[in-house]
């Protein structure tokens, strides 16, 4: 009977066992931790996708703003990415934007989930059960193992000795200089200024060379081409060297020559511009009255004015009565002549002195 009754037992132990290891039994991490449980309030379920989570195990905390609002139910493998199970109080409030961040309470503490607001923005929505914080918006603060080897290599290799040499050269270097120092700053700062005046300036000189370049790139066949043109010419300079160096010489020399010519010249010259400067004065004086003088200078046959109109390519239509009667030839053309011998003061033959009557007074001119 006690053997049945062992066996008995017996079999509800192992069932026992079997229904609980049905459940998942993962050790301690299947109990409720104090301080880290809901304490049976109403919860609701997130999953929260992480690249790495590090120490992280079921059942840690999670928080907001320092408080607890829940726990991590469970951390899986999807993908080659972490994913948290997260159980949140009903009276949690947080944003569908929320972020999570793999946090630690001290250098050698717990780690733990914190959520969050993202900086600088504002709450949009709200978590609600079966949301998914997704890997974008995850992150973590940087391990105890990486800040510690960081701080070894500063310490150990990191410069400081270097640091120290740079301050202690730098204090030599502008000790005493105060004054020019602070009055250099002031120069930047001027300086500063005026390129801040002149960003748009400077903003667009840089988009004109920026096209600039852009028409050079597009018209790379035709530099190209210049420059493998200009070749023959440049060996033809090259080729020339004495000859351009002789002529350029040549005109040093005659550039010296002309400054002893002026210089030797130079009272003559201040001479004959003085002397010429009342000329140019009247000359100025006449204004308009000179230019209108020459329009009528030319008049013959036709005023300048109207000489456009009349000549037309190398023919000129003329209508014209011209008289050529005895008495206006006599009269009009040749009364109007001069005697040759009153313009020149000579007379002629027949109106010369009789040489034998001139003596007693005959001798008056023919």
């Amino acid at each position: 009977m006690n053997r049945r009754v062992r066996g008995v037992a017996a079999a509800a132990t192992l069932a026992a066992m079997g229904a609980v290891t049905g459940c998942s039994f993962d050790g301690l991490n299947s109990f409720a931790l104090p301080g880290n449980s809901t304490g049976g309030e109403p919860v609701f379920t997130i999953e929260v996708e992480m690249a790495d989570v590090q120490n992280l195990v079921g059942n840690s905390e999670v928080k907001a703003g320092n408080v607890t609002i829940g726990t991590v139910r469970s951390v899986r493998v999807d993908s080659s990415i972490a994913v948290l199970t997260v159980d949140l109080r009903q009276d949690a409030y947080l944003g569908s934007n929320s972020t999570a961040t793999l946090a630690q309470k001290s250098l050698l503490g717990a780690q733990y989930l914190e959520l969050a607001t993202p900086a600088g923005q504002e709450t949009v929505g709200q978590l609600r059960d079966g949301d998914v914080i997704p890997l974008s918006r995850t992150s973590r603060f940087p391990e105890t193992e990486a800040v510690l080897s960081t701080l070894s290599l500063l310490l150990n290799g990191g410069g400081l000795q270097q640091i120290r040499t740079i301050t202690r050269e730098s204090n030599a270097a502008l000790g005493g200089n105060e004054e020019a120092i602070n009055a250099l700053f002031g120069r930047v700062a001027t300086f500063v200024d005026g390129l801040d005046s002149q960003r748009q300036d400077i903003v667009r000189a840089i988009d004109s060379l920026d096209r600039l370049s852009g028409e050079l790139a597009s018209q790379t066949g035709t530099i190209d081409r210049a420059v493998t043109s200009i070749q023959p010419a440049l060996e033809v300079l090259d080729d020339q060297q004495q000859l351009l160096r002789d002529m350029l010489g040549s005109v040093g020399s005659a550039a010296a020559v002309a400054n002893e010519a002026l210089d030797a010249s130079k009272d003559d010259l201040t001479a004959n511009l003085a002397n010429l400067a009342p000329t140019l004065t009247e000359l100025a004086a006449t204004g308009s009255t000179l230019a209108n003088s020459l329009i009528i200078a030319g008049t013959i046959p036709f005023p300048v004015t109207t000489a456009a109109n009349t000549i037309r390519g190398d023919y000129i239509n003329l209508f014209m009565n011209l008289d050529i009667s005895i008495p206006t030839l006599q009269n009009d053309v040749l009364g109007s002549i001069p005697d040759p011998a009153s313009l020149l003061g000579i007379r002629t033959a027949t109106g010369a002195v009789d040489p034998l009557l001139a003596p007693v007074g005959g001798g008056e001119p023919r």
